[in-house]
């Protein structure tokens, strides 16, 4: 370590979350669900490594179902 480096804690004060997690802080609550899980709603092809959103009733993006001729 750098001699005149000074670690956080000494400048400002110890933290008040030492060693626990902001969620487990207390009065913390779980937020609210956004809405359903609908799962992954990406493209499968690649092996499953493209990321284009699929396009509706199928499993591929557009960019791909133009290249196989189905779009």
């Amino acid at each position: 370590m750098n001699q005149s480096a000074k670690l956080a804690y000494t400048l400002y004060g110890e933290p008040t979350t030492k060693h626990s997690r902001l969620a487990h802080a207390e009065g913390a609550r779980l937020a609210a669900p956004s809405g359903p899980y609908i799962g992954r709603n990406r493209c499968i092809e690649n092996n499953d490594t493209c990321e284009g959103p699929k396009a509706r009733g199928t499993d591929f993006c557009i960019g791909h179902l133009r290249n196989k001729g189905q779009a």
